[in-house]
C-alpha cells in the first residue's frame, strides 16, 4: 500500500447571529429566491451568483450552483416558510490547491423585539492532505469572513427597505 502522506479529516461548526429590523417572512424569501441574491448579496472573492436553481421557485430539494471563483453545487435540505432554510453544498476549491469542503448551511429565523433574530448555522467538513493542512487556518478565516460578510449583506438590505417603507408611510 502506498503511503499518502499525512492527513487530517476535521469539522468545525460556525454560528452567525444578527438582529434584522424586518419580518421572518420578507428575510426567508430573501433567501429562498436563491437566482436573485444579487439583489442584496454582492460578488465576492467566494461567491459570484447562484445559477441553475432548478426547480425555481425554491422548495426542499431544489439544485443550484454557486458560481464564481469558487464553485459549489448544492441542494436545499430543508425548507421551513418562515422559520427554517438549510442548504448543502460541496465547495470545490481550485487554487491555489485541490480539495473539497462540505458545507452546510442552516438559517433559523426567530421574531424577536419587533424583528427577527437570523442564526446562521455553518458545518464544515475538509480531508485535508500533506501540505493542504497548513492551509486550515487560511480556509477557517476565509470561511469566517464570507459567512459574516454574507449575513451582515442581508442585514443591511433588509433594514434599508424597511426604512424606505417606513418614510413612505410616514
Amino acid at each position: 500500500m502506498a503511503h499518502t502522506g499525512p492527513h487530517e479529516r476535521f469539522a468545525l461548526h460556525f454560528e452567525f447571529t444578527a438582529q434584522i429590523n424586518g419580518s421572518p417572512d420578507t428575510i426567508f424569501d430573501l433567501l429562498a429566491d436563491m437566482p436573485n441574491y444579487g439583489r442584496w448579496l454582492p460578488g465576492s472573492s467566494a461567491y459570484g451568483g447562484t445559477v441553475n436553481v432548478t426547480p425555481y421557485p425554491v422548495r426542499l430539494g431544489t439544485t443550484y450552483l454557486d458560481a464564481g471563483p469558487v464553485e459549489k453545487p448544492g441542494e436545499v435540505t430543508e425548507f421551513a416558510r418562515p422559520h427554517r432554510i438549510g442548504f448543502h453544498h460541496v465547495v470545490q476549491i481550485r487554487r491555489p490547491f485541490a480539495t473539497d469542503v462540505d458545507a452546510r448551511v442552516r438559517y433559523t429565523l426567530e421574531p424577536k423585539d419587533g424583528g427577527t433574530f437570523v442564526t446562521r448555522d455553518l458545518d464544515l467538513g475538509m480531508d485535508l492532505r500533506g501540505l493542504l493542512m497548513l492551509a486550515r487556518p487560511l480556509l477557517v478565516v476565509a470561511f469566517r469572513r464570507e459567512n459574516s460578510r454574507t449575513l451582515a449583506c442581508l442585514k443591511a438590505f433588509v433594514e434599508r427597505a424597511s426604512a424606505v417603507t417606513d418614510r413612505g408611510r410616514a
